[in-house]
């Protein structure tokens, strides 16, 4: 957990670009309506739903989320991220955010809306979504897949991806490049870290300039 609380949205942004990825590929402009922790790191656990079309069983479909409630999908505590396909009911809401938070995930995330934000803050569970709204999902729209690769604001993402989430927005980072995006980062956090203890020591300078160009040569631009 110490190391954790160590990153930030900034750090992981930073350490992508050094990989040379392009921000349209990662990064997931979706703020929290909730956020109790400065950020939250979890695996996905993706989802996907749709509108239903008016010659489909609801009920039949409506029952492929209760197959998600398991405590084997959430033993890494992931974070579950949602698909909506839809932009008018609300797609998930606090009972659902509790049984997630029972279950072992650590925030929910979603391109579509969710309802009682209130009671989502009371159980102390990170919610991100594009909008709120009370509107029942019943009879409309139902989760219909699991576990699958989903787009969300044209950032596609795996199940075992690694998520990144804070006030800032949303990171995914792709399982395979897990291992070079850790050492990279590592890299970034010594150098932004070196530089703030670096900026603390300058502040009865009256010029930075010099200062920072030497670090800058030294140790590159933070």
């Amino acid at each position: 957990m110490k190391r954790k609380n160590k990153i930030y949205l900034g750090a992981v942004y930073d350490a992508l670009r050094e990989m040379g990825q392009k921000l349209e590929s990662f990064y997931i402009d979706i703020k929290p309506k909730y956020m109790g922790d400065q950020i939250i790191i979890g695996e996905a656990f993706t989802t996907k739903g749709r509108k239903i079309k008016q010659k489909e069983n609801y009920s039949k479909l409506d029952l492929i989320r209760l197959d998600i409630y398991k405590k084997e999908h959430f033993k890494n505590k992931p974070i579950v991220l949602l698909e909506a396909n839809d932009g008018k009911v609300a797609h998930a809401g606090d009972i659902t955010c509790q049984i997630y938070k029972n279950l072992g995930a650590v925030g929910f995330i979603t391109d579509g809306n969710v309802r009682d934000i209130d009671k989502c803050e009371e159980i102390n569970f990170p919610v991100f979504c594009k909008d709120v709204n009370p509107i029942d999902a019943i009879n409309y729209w139902a989760l219909t897949q699991y576990q699958t690769n989903i787009k969300i604001k044209n950032v596609t993402i795996s199940p075992g991806d690694m998520i990144y989430a804070s006030n800032d927005g949303v990171i995914r980072v792709k399982k395979k490049n897990l291992k070079i995006f850790n050492k990279t980062l590592r890299e970034v956090l010594k150098k932004e870290g070196d530089v703030r203890i670096l900026v603390k020591k300058m502040k009865k300078l009256t010029d930075y300039k010099k200062t920072l160009t030497k670090f800058v040569k030294e140790r590159g631009r933070w």
